[in-house]
């Protein structure tokens, strides 16, 4: 089993099963600090030794980098000593809200959808309507929770690199 970042590398390296989790190169099991989520993805890659079955399969997990803190004790006392981006984490933290609330438009289109199908006198179109716009809001929560992040987490780990670089402490 492999553990990726890169899963174009890693499938032309042809490896027999790997997990694919869109974390910075170096954090393939999470944020230092985090046990509960490091368990969590290690669990998920243990499991997935069993359920993929035919070589050269690589399976992306749901997890996205956050920089700013999620729900969990730190084990380490203290914040970073890395470079830090409030400017960088209030658009992760927009991106966050944005899918939430993308999340809940979807339930109610569901709901919507549902009353629409019980309904004794059909509005035609409208449940293909319905359908329609929950696969454009699906598409929209991927393009935020994933292109959105990532694009964000290039951007931040550039720049970072960048100034640890001029600050000498990037060899």
């Amino acid at each position: 089993m492999s553990m990726t970042v890169q899963p174009h590398i890693t499938a032309s390296v042809g490896v027999p099963r790997a997990i694919y989790i869109r974390f910075p190169a170096g954090n393939q099991i999470g944020e230092a600090g985090k046990p509960q989520q490091q368990r969590a993805i290690l669990t998920v890659a243990l499991e997935a030794i069993h359920h993929i079955s035919s070589p050269g399969t690589i399976v992306e997990l749901p997890y996205r980098w956050r920089r700013f803190p999620i729900a969990e004790e730190p084990v380490f006392i203290g914040a970073s000593q890395g470079p830090r981006h409030p400017q960088a984490e209030a658009i992760g933290q927009r991106l966050d809200a944005a899918v939430r609330q993308a999340r809940e438009y979807r339930a109610w289109l569901e709901e919507r959808l549902a009353e629409a199908e019980a309904s004794p006198t059909p509005i035609r179109g409208l449940n293909n309507a319905l359908r329609t716009q929950i696969g454009r809001v699906d598409h929209l929560i991927e393009v935020l929770d994933s292109q959105g992040l990532d694009a964000l987490r290039e951007v931040v780990n550039s720049i970072a690199t960048l100034e640890l670089r001029a600050s000498g402490r990037f060899v």
